[in-house]
């Protein structure tokens, strides 16, 4: 049985709902599909062929097939579609009238099977649940030839393609979890499978599941089908992330935090001072500013309590809803807060078993950890959904939330807790706690990739620290946004800022740790923290914080507004093509170098900026600089206002000689220069 196409020839089993092979007309690439050797899992038993009855009904391009088995009386319609260059295979209905359906597997049954041990491969992954860091599993990826791979068991993915430069081929779903696996099985065969849909989970039926098996020529413009393409595709085809967060200048603020003799870093009062500044170094772009320690007991203090109350050190009630009003009205900001729904203290008035996954190690005081939440029995209960809705009634909150330290595995190898694993925690915790937010017009960002085995876009729009594998980028372009690469504690590189800085150490009014600070209290609280300050502060790190803003986070903005087409590794370094003819090499010529260009305007030269962005340009240089800059066409002959801009506001008019089509400025170093149009 045959679909077929301008570009694709494939053939299907006549009775059976398997692929045996596809034929990429445009480069005469076969690929090889199942066939009768493999079986149909159900519940994790393996079906044999004759206990399914099949009805097969043939329209143009699309094959349905209605398998039934007999002794259970189950029914599984699927239906294959031909469409360009894709095959999609769709679930469309199933009859489960004694609702005993759990899982469908693949056993024996590859779903495309590669002959050619030249082509490339990239797997996206994870690692082992790290047993010490609450068994999370952090994401790895791996790319080279199929050839030099080892033979081994299947590998489950996330992503995953091969590529041979014609055509790139892959196959995706809207499984979250795992959704595929690679093999290779012999020197020259490697096959690409479904892993096992999990249909129901604890009575949760999931969407029916849709795959695409994908065949990719050139999409993005390089003359090549190759990586570039698959993951542009996946970030086309895949949910958009909120762009709240494309343009908007995200920090925390820290305000409370261990040990607590040592008083707070950070007052309401203060932390105006900080958002005013901001609001006036950027001459007003749009912030959201995350307060962190706003509640009873400080940073993390007393979860999985939410809606403790106001933390007295730090201001009243009354003063944070001044706050969070100046923000709106008067510093084009959104004040929200740094939550956490994952960890647990003995000290919670919400400490409860059916809920709180209790750690062996007790801890010394309430700034130790003692247990985690099982998201699957806290939704269970409506305990979050009432601890959230106190939240809401103690603290301000509009469109945005940071929850810190999400996992998925807080009940893994955890006694009594066995029935309770990763596709629970996600299906049945931690989704339906994303879309209760969602309904109040609140998304999320979180501290990072972070563990979590699944692309992150599923549950947030905004990360912390940028922490994904750099390979994954063009997968998560603009579906995650902000948060900042490399060093957690602003230890930040030209390579940083070049693929995706912005800031990610929290600011704070006083230093944090306190220089007074005993030695033994030092070592006990931030012994971890392998410099000399936690925090940066206006006084302390006013300079820091100007060079992340300008040579990171406006340039992370100005990337959010276009496509990245290419990400290229080249040499030690990297060349990104972005739509728009926006091209950024990165670490290339040295580690210290970067060229960020669009068409013939230079963007980014190494430390210095001259950035095109929302109806202006940002121009900065970090160490000072006297060059000729080319406008954009829209800003040549005409009338140009041109300003400094400090925690003050705007200031004076640096030295400039404007020409028809160039800019000479003398940047002061830590200065920015803003043009406007007059």
């Amino acid at each position: 049985m045959i679909l077929e196409n301008a570009i694709m020839q494939i053939e299907l089993d006549p009775t059976l709902p398997i692929v045996n092979q596809y034929f990429h007309k445009p480069t005469g690439q076969l690929f090889g599909g199942a066939n009768t050797d493999g079986e149909l899992q159900i519940n994790g038993r393996c079906i044999p062929w004759q206990e399914w009855q099949t009805v097969v009904t043939i329209a143009q391009n699309v094959v349905s097939y209605q398998t039934k088995l007999v002794n259970s009386q189950i029914v599984i319609h699927w239906q294959f579609t031909l469409e360009g260059s894709n095959l999609s295979i769709s679930l469309i209905e199933i009859n489960d009238p004694e609702q005993k359906l759990e899982s469908i597997g693949w056993s024996n049954l590859p779903i495309l099977i590669c002959n050619d041990s030249s082509y490339r491969y990239w797997h996206m992954s994870t690692g082992q649940p790290d047993p010490n860091a609450g068994y999370k599993m952090w994401a790895t990826d791996a790319i080279g030839v199929i050839s030099e791979l080892e033979l081994g068991p299947p590998k489950p993915l996330i992503y995953g393609a091969i590529w041979n430069n014609q055509v790139c081929a892959f196959v995706d779903s809207n499984y979250p979890l795992f959704p595929i696996v690679h093999q290779r099985t012999t020197q020259e065969t490697y096959t690409i499978a479904l892993n096992t849909y999990q249909y129901r989970v604890r009575g949760e039926i999931l969407p029916m599941l849709q795959i695409t098996v994908g065949f990719l020529g050139d999409i993005n413009g390089d003359h090549l089908a190759n990586l570039s393409d698959y993951r542009l595709w996946i970030n086309r085809s895949h949910s958009k992330g909120d762009s709240l967060y494309y343009d908007a200048v995200k920090y925390k603020i820290l305000m409370h935090y261990a040990p607590p003799s040592a008083g707070s870093c950070t007052n309401l009062e203060e932390s105006e001072e900080i958002i005013k500044a901001m609001f006036h170094i950027t001459d007003g772009l749009p912030q959201i500013i995350y307060l962190v320690g706003q509640q009873l007991g400080g940073h993390d203090g007393t979860y999985p309590t939410l809606g403790g109350g106001m933390n007295p050190e730090i201001g009243t009630e009354e003063q944070l809803r001044q706050l969070s009003e100046s923000c709106q009205e008067k510093y084009n900001a959104i004040l929200s807060y740094h939550c956490n729904i994952d960890d647990a203290y003995r000290n919670s008035q919400d400490w409860d078993h059916r809920y709180v996954v209790e750690s062996e190690n007790l801890g010394e005081d309430a700034l130790n950890i003692h247990g985690s939440i099982s998201h699957t029995l806290d939704v269970e209960t409506n305990e979050i959904f009432r601890r959230l809705e106190e939240y809401m009634g103690c603290f301000p909150i509009t469109k945005t939330l940071h929850l810190d330290n999400m996992r998925l595995t807080n009940t893994l190898n955890q006694t009594g807790w066995e029935e309770i694993g990763i596709i629970e925690e996600l299906v049945c915790g931690l989704i339906p706690i994303m879309e209760w937010l969602k309904k109040r017009g609140i998304t999320i960002t979180t501290e990072g990739h972070n563990g979590l085995p699944i692309d992150p876009s599923i549950l947030v729009s905004g990360f912390w620290h940028y922490d994904s594998p750099d390979r994954m980028r063009q997968i998560l372009h603009r579906r995650i946004s902000g948060g900042g690469r490399g060093s957690h504690l602003g230890q930040y590189t030209t390579a940083d800022y070049g693929i995706c800085n912005s800031l990610h150490i929290d600011f704070s009014y006083r230093k944090w740790p306190p220089d007074d600070l005993p030695l033994d209290v030092r070592q006990k609280h931030f012994g971890w923290v392998p410099t000399e300050t936690l925090t940066w502060t206006l006084k302390h790190n006013w300079k820091e914080i100007v060079d992340c803003l300008y040579l990171g986070t406006l340039l992370h903005h100005f990337y959010n507004e276009r496509e990245m087409l290419i990400w290229d590794e080249v040499d030690n370094g990297w060349r990104i093509t972005y739509a728009g003819d926006v091209v950024a090499e990165v670490g290339i010529q040295s580690p210290n170098s970067l060229k960020v260009t669009m068409k013939e305007i230079i963007v980014a030269k190494d430390n210095d900026r001259f950035i095109p962005f929302n109806e202006a340009i940002y121009a900065y240089s970090k160490d000072g600089s006297n060059h000729d800059w080319r406008l954009p066409l829209d800003f040549q002959g005409v009338p140009l206002q041109i300003f400094t801009l400090s925690k003050d506001g705007r200031g004076s008019t640096p030295i400039y000689k404007l020409s028809e089509q160039t800019i000479r400025l003398e940047l002061e170093a830590g200065v920015p220069v803003k043009i406007e149009k007059r």
